[in-house]
Order: structure tokens, then sequence, then C-alpha cells
């Protein structure tokens, strides 16, 4: 199944995309995911216990499991003022 994660702020930087289509096998959730951004960029280890994530703009942890079709956006938190 195809799923696109985004990416936002240093996350973007890490990995060198804002948008990206991926397969991933059925089943998986948020946190196997991650586990393949950990593999394939060597930064993204360093800021992963920071992250927030969305799947199809809505907030999650990283039990939540993906369909076919989702948006994963993965970003830091945010503060505003």
């Amino acid at each position: 199944m195809k799923i696109k994660i985004m990416t936002f702020a240093s996350v973007k930087e890490i990995c060198g995309f804002s948008e990206k289509d991926i397969e991933i096998s059925n089943g998986l959730c948020v946190a196997d995911v991650v586990q393949d951004l950990i593999r394939d960029y060597k930064d993204f280890n360093r800021v992963k216990d920071r992250l927030l994530y969305a799947v199809n703009d809505v907030y999650c942890d990283e039990e939540r499991i993906l369909s076919d079709g989702d948006s994963l956006a993965v970003f830091p938190p945010v503060s505003g003022g």
C-alpha cells in the first residue's frame, strides 16, 4: 500500500524532502515508519523523541495503524504567541 510522508521544519532539513510517497506493508503503524526514517536518515534519531505525528490531519501516537492512501505528517513541537 502507498502512504505520503510530509515533513516540516527541522525534520524536513534532516530528511531532505517535504513530501514523499512510499510503499509500506499492510498493518504497519507510525512507529514502523519512524524506524525506517531512523535507518535512512542518521540525524533523525537525534530528534525522534520530540516529534509529533498526524495521520490525515489528526494528531496521533506512534501506535496508529496506517491505511492505504494515508498522509503521515512528522514535525517538531511548535510554539507560538
